[in-house]
């Protein structure tokens, strides 16, 4: 026979095969993957005049695409009966010839024998084997579906190869005309690639399942538990599996009206219908006897449309993840309501509290209201930072004496106490017992204390705990005045230089005024410091402790380039000596580059042979210094 010969009989093999097995005809528009090429050969040979002449007519590159696509992309080709599993060989490849499985009845004892026998790599063997199942492909196919597809991994000979699995069924596929066409090829390398991405996939989620939410169906792609899978495998319907799942006792009481919710099959389909985006939600679900954090996905799948909303449900353990998210919330949450100083919650939080107070069903309010005595003057006589350890003592008798009580910095210098547990008798006691603490320290605070119960409104108690308050301050100051307050802070002044005998601490004290107070020598241009900042300090060792030399790198980094000149100026030493002895100060206002107004004031001193000079920075009051360059 000639090779056109030749042609023309397996053409005319098909127009046979077509004409008497109609049902082999599907529709091209619900497959891909050579479904294109077998409709355009079913619409030719259903021509009711189609003649001989006319296919002679035919493109020949069209006919050999079309031989091609239905026979040779295939290496095996089957005609299958759903229902009794009865089967035919169209077409198979020398490579996929099986030894033993020529006398086998069913296409479903076929495909369990593969398995059995190990032709199907282990990992896709359970995968496969779904096919083996009568139940299983009916129930796919009879529901509408025109082309079930499978990649698996597959011995062919010595070696193994990547397959594709396909079962494509007519539009007319119904249990009462049951003929399908079972097909297997090399998959291609797009298949493969999607396997792999499969793969990937599969190794962060447990749970893969492919929703139709128009049909109200599913398939389970992956699920990793035997016990969840029989579960799963009892319903037909997504919308029943969801519905069992919610009512079962695997959701957390708390989270089982947002599962309802998220997977109201009504309310998906709304949703999927405008936004076509990925849609996710979090909730606690029993796994192996405790509830754990799951996160589940849906994702619309390639294969949606407006008539068939197919989406893939990914599901995943998330549950230290989200712990940790959780933790990183509520400490940052906490941050944000604690005062950065005492660690006790602030004024934000305090406002908060009351109001929630205000509509909770407690009896009763108790609280203490206090405040400093005394720091104002102990942050201008010792620094701030004494005046900081003063605060942070207040904070911690409070703790101490009120560990389970709610605890506030409100102000500068105020503190309260709200307790909804405590007596007042009780909370007069304890603040008592705070007071006499910190007296030990030298440290002064005034007390008010007021209770009621909470049909009148918290913040009249609060306000009257408050005014409490203020009548004990007044009454600290007229019995004490500001002598005791001043002899406190001189003891602690003494104390300090007597026991330390440290020339440093003292400096720290006068930091807060000074910014730095050098004796500069101009003739040798080097300099002793009566206090000096730690980034000067780095300056002078970046410049081998020349003076002019680190003064200049201050200009340039810290100052404003506008005020730079002044400094330049200066460090002419040979014009600054002829200043000074016109004047006994020399000083200008400058602003750095922070914003912050400074001075510096330049000084003689008796050692003239030295040319020694003394030189001060100050932190001053913007407006002060601007009346000062005015002048």
């Amino acid at each position: 026979m000639t090779a056109n010969g030749h042609l023309w009989a397996r053409f005319i093999f098909l127009h046979m095969l077509i004409e008497h097995e109609p049902q082999l005809c599907y529709n091209s528009e619900e497959n891909t993957d050579g479904a294109c090429a077998d409709q355009y050969l079913t619409n030719i040979f259903s021509e009711e005049n189609f003649a001989m002449e006319e296919f002679e007519q035919m493109n020949s590159g069209l006919s050999r695409f079309a031989e091609e696509t239905l026979l040779d992309s295939f290496m095996k080709i089957a005609r299958v009966n759903l229902l009794t599993g009865e089967y035919k060989f169209l077409k198979m490849e020398e490579v996929l010839q099986d030894e033993g499985y020529s006398d086998i009845p069913s296409i479903y004892e076929y495909i369990r024998k593969q398995v059995t026998d190990k032709l199907v790599l282990s990992e896709y063997a359970e995968d496969y084997l779904k096919f083996s199942d009568p139940a299983y492909v009916q129930a796919r196919v009879f529901s509408g579906e025109r082309r079930v597809v499978q990649s698996y991994t597959r011995k062919a000979g010595d070696h193994y190869m990547w397959a594709t699995f396909a079962i494509i069924a007519p539009e007319n596929c119904t249990p009462e005309n049951p003929w399908a066409i079972f097909t297997w090829r090399e998959a291609d390398t797009d298949t493969i690639t999607m396997v792999d991405a499969l793969s990937t996939l599969s190794a962060i989620y447990y749970k893969i399942v492919k929703a139709n939410l128009t049909r109200d169906t599913f398939e389970c792609v992956k699920v990793d538990n035997e016990e969840l899978k029989t579960y799963i495998n009892r319903f037909k319907k997504v919308s029943d599996w969801w519905g069992d799942f919610a009512e079962s006792g695997n959701i957390y009481e708390e989270d089982r009206e947002v599962f309802r919710q998220f997977m109201d099959l009504d309310q998906l389909r709304l949703y999927f219908k405008e936004e076509k985006t990925r849609l996710s939600c979090r909730y606690r679900r029993k796994i192996n006897g405790e509830f754990r954090w799951v996160q589940v996905d849906f994702v619309p799948s390639i294969e949606y449309r407006e008539d068939s909303q197919v989406l893939i449900m990914y599901m995943k353990d998330v549950h230290e993840e989200h712990l940790l998210e959780l933790q990183a919330r509520e400490e940052l949450v906490d941050n944000y309501n604690r005062d950065a100083l005492t660690m006790l919650y602030n004024r934000h939080k305090f406002n908060e509290d009351l109001e929630e107070l205000r509509k909770s069903d407690h009896s009763s309010l108790t609280c203490l209201y206090v405040d400093v005595n005394g720091l104002h003057e102990l942050n201008n006589k010792l620094g701030h930072e004494k005046g900081d350890n003063m605060l942070c003592s207040v904070a911690d008798a409070l703790r101490k004496y009120f560990p389970e009580e709610r605890l506030y910095r409100i102000g500068g210098d105020e503190f309260v106490m709200l307790s909804t547990g405590l007596s007042r008798h009780s909370v007069e006691h304890l603040a008592t017992e705070v007071r006499v603490d910190l007296q030990k320290d030298n440290y002064e605070i005034s007390v008010g204390v007021e209770s009621g119960a909470l049909d009148s409104t918290v913040y009249k108690i609060v306000g009257a705990a408050e005014l409490a308050m203020r009548t004990d301050k007044e009454r600290y100051y007229k019995q004490n005045g500001d002598r005791r307050k001043n002899r406190a802070i001189n003891e602690e002044l003494e104390k300090m230089l007597l026991e330390k005998q440290d020339a440093e601490t003292f400096l720290k004290v006068i930091a807060t005024k000074f910014a730095g107070v050098y004796f500069v020598n101009m003739k040798l241009d080097t300099l002793r410091h009566i206090y000096i900042p730690n980034y000067f300090l780095q300056l002078l060792e970046k410049t081998d402790f020349s003076y002019s030399k680190a003064l200049r790198l201050y200009a340039e980094k810290f100052v404003k380039e506008e005020h730079q000149e002044l400094f330049f100026r200066v460090l002419d030493y040979d014009r600054l000596a002829e200043e000074l002895k016109r004047d006994e100060v020399v000083q200008f206002s400058y602003q750095k580059v922070d914003g912050t107004w400074m001075n510096l004031r330049i000084l003689s001193t008796e050692e003239e042979e030295k040319q020694e000079t003394v030189w001060i920075f100050l932190d001053e009051n913007k407006d002060l210094y601007k009346m000062d360059a005015r002048a």
